[in-house]
């Protein structure tokens, strides 16, 4: 039977045998980010030169430092939210619930 780790890793297995202390690749169908990393995130993808996301689903959410006492957490949501148009992550509306 497994355990549902096991099942996860099992049913995207792309390389390797999955045994502990074994090196295995994986293939990632999901991935999630948030404001607190999502700007190095996306930073990082862009200077990779990736066009778009190559998973099923990306979504990312900003939450944190809401409370802005300068232009740097704005700026990094409207990167945030810019990238996620031009990389086809998902991405609430503004003032969406």
């Amino acid at each position: 039977m497994g355990t549902l780790t096991q099942k996860l890793i099992e049913a995207h297995l792309m390389e390797g045998e999955a045994k502990a202390g074994e090196r295995i690749a994986l293939r990632i169908d999901q991935t999630l980010t948030q404001d607190a990393t999502g700007t190095l995130v996306m930073l990082e993808l862009e200077a990779m030169g990736l066009d778009r996301v190559r998973t099923e689903l990306s979504a990312q959410y900003v939450d944190h430092n809401l409370l802005q006492e300068d232009h740097r957490n704005p700026d990094d949501h409207l990167f945030l939210e810019r990238a996620a148009g031009a990389s086809v992550c998902t991405s609430a509306a503004r003032g969406a619930a």
